[in-house]
């Protein structure tokens, strides 16, 4: 009996030391994605990355909570708190949520958190990594590397690049090119130094290429077609093919922002007639104004179409394709520690 109890007793400490080492190693590894992996629509992502929807979940800055982490059906269904983290410029992939932390209303354990560092949350069990603790912004999914705006005293605002692992961090150029038209692993760019023409530059080489001689601001690219705020003609969207010609154009006003999803291109006017959220069938042409004002921050999932007021940052949504607004007023949930 004492040999089985030894027995017993021995295999109980494996079981735990190999329960520990486990839990260790699961906590350390990081999984890695596809090449080619993006973490959110490029439209979404010039609207502040505040939603971000990945395999029926949607994650969300939850505008009635300090913009924390909340996630979601596509329905709107099942509403729940995350983690504490204020948030933007979500990403996600198979694994991880990837995001800027808002530092004016994260806290942890009663402390604040004095940076606007860039994290990775594990879904499995939460856990966050940061993989910079620099003040950061505008962040894009690249494969298994973060593309992003980082801030520091001496240079400012310039792109970076950092591994999901929170390896090889190195700046990608002393500009603040925008990093969030991200095609696969290819970052296209409006120039923000000699001119505004559409560029693509290579992350591993850091070269950049000439793509269009458009005078253009917040491209986005959608199969072989471009889309762009045509800076010759009153910020008006228009669209172009890829491999070059004629612009043409989408929208009868300017705008302040944009956003694709299937068929429907949605916008802020600027000088519209009246200003406000208007819907374009990209077959037809037909506008349609959903709701008179000035807005921001258009973010669209499956189901629905979000954006916030300007002044009061009341956030509005419509189903996508729907012509009804209301109000999204999702519940304040206690995070459990």
């Amino acid at each position: 009996m004492k040999v089985l109890r030894r027995v017993i007793v021995i295999l109980v400490v494996l079981g735990i030391a190999g329960g520990l080492a486990y839990y260790k190693y699961i906590n350390t590894v990081t999984r890695f994605n596809e090449p080619g992996t993006n973490g959110n629509t490029v439209g979404n992502l010039y609207g502040n990355g505040l939603f971000c929807e990945y395999d029926g979940v949607v994650y969300f800055a939850n505008p009635n909570d300090g913009s924390r982490l909340y996630k979601m059906n596509p329905d709107e269904s099942d509403i729940d708190i995350v983690n504490g983290d204020s948030v933007y410029f979500l990403n996600s992939d198979e694994h991880y949520v990837y995001y800027s932390r808002n530092k004016s209303n994260s806290s942890y354990g009663g402390f604040d958190v004095n940076a606007n560092s860039l994290c990775r949350m594990a879904k499995r069990n939460g856990k966050i990594i940061l993989l910079d603790v620099d003040d950061c912004n505008a962040c894009s999914l690249a494969g298994n590397r973060i593309v992003y705006y980082h801030y520091d005293a001496e240079e400012a605002t310039t792109l970076y690049i950092v591994g999901i692992d929170g390896k090889d961090k190195q700046q990608l150029s002393d500009s603040s090119i925008d990093p969030r038209c991200m095609v696969g692993e290819k970052l296209y760019y409006a120039g923000v130094k000699n001119d505004h023409n559409l560029h693509a530059m290579n992350l591993d080489t850091k070269d950049s290429s000439f793509v269009s001689d458009k005078n253009l601001w917040m491209p986005m690219i959608i199969g072989d077609t471009l889309y762009y705020m045509n800076l010759d003609d009153k910020e008006r969207v228009y669209s172009a093919p890829l491999s070059g010609g004629d612009g043409t154009m989408v929208t009868q006003y300017g705008t302040s922002g944009y956003n694709i999803s299937g068929n429907y291109l949605y916008y802020q006017s600027i000088k519209g007639n009246p200003d406000g959220l208007y819907r374009v069938d990209l077959t037809s042409g037909a506008e349609v104004l959903l709701a008179e004002g000035q807005f921001n921050n258009i973010n669209i999932t499956s189901e629905y179409v979000y954006f916030a007021d300007f002044f009061s940052g009341t956030t509005f949504h419509v189903k996508n394709g729907g012509t009804q607004v209301g109000i999204f007023d999702p519940p304040i949930i206690e995070l459990k520690e």
